[in-house]
């Protein structure tokens, strides 16, 4: 029970990043302890029910005890009342006696009353403990949940600017390439017209032969 008790506290006390460098694996920590704290929980329990039965058994008795007593304190007030001394007498005899055993079950009663809140006090701080470490675990959940949110944000962003430089080369090329066949269709067209003018010459030549 101090035990459990004690790695409840230590987990609970501590922060995320605390948990990541003193466990290898805090989910798998924190999951074997909720498992423990459960295990330690129903034992408690089990043993508590008989506990919890003695204490409604004593609680019973006291109640009982103290009705008995109540009921011939009233018969006294009436055969008093009645001018009937002898019976009243009686009468408080019978409470005087109840009232002594009444003391005696009251003492037994306050025992396994402490005794079970003992227990109750010791399956609360369980019940509370695990409520802890499943709250501990929604955290670390959230925390990756968070984190692998960013790289997903900050990958596609890397991604975004790796297709920019690739877009922008590609453009760069297609200029290139387009820079290139313009230069070439004015070098044919310089040729051509090149040609042309030698030919027109070579006529003009032969045409005065």
């Amino acid at each position: 029970m101090a035990g459990i008790m004690e790695r409840i506290r230590l987990i609970a006390r501590s922060e995320v990043a605390d948990l990541r460098e003193r466990f290898e694996d805090p989910e798998q920590e924190i999951n074997q302890t909720i498992a423990d704290a459960m295990v330690s929980y129903a034992s408690l329990k089990k043993e508590a029910s008989s506990v919890f039965d003695g204490e409604q058994q004593a609680r019973s008795q006291v109640e009982g005890l103290q009705g008995q007593a109540q009921r011939w304190h009233n018969v006294a007030r009436k055969a008093l009342l009645a001018g009937n001394e002898g019976d009243a007498r009686t009468a408080l005899s019978r409470e005087q006696d109840l009232k002594e055993r009444l003391k005696t079950y009251q003492g037994l009663y306050d025992q396994a009353h402490e005794v079970a809140d003992t227990y109750r006090r010791r399956m609360a701080e369980i019940e509370d403990g695990i409520s802890q470490l499943q709250a501990k675990m929604a955290r670390i959940k959230a925390k990756e949940a968070t984190v692998r949110a960013t790289e997903t944000a900050a990958s596609m962003a890397g991604g975004s600017s790796v297709l920019n430089q690739r877009e922008t080369e590609a453009d760069w090329d297609l200029a290139q390439a387009e820079g290139l066949a313009e230069a070439q269709r004015v070098s044919l067209e310089s040729s051509i017209d090149d040609a042309l003018a030698e030919l027109r010459r070579q006529m003009e030549i032969e045409g005065r032969d």
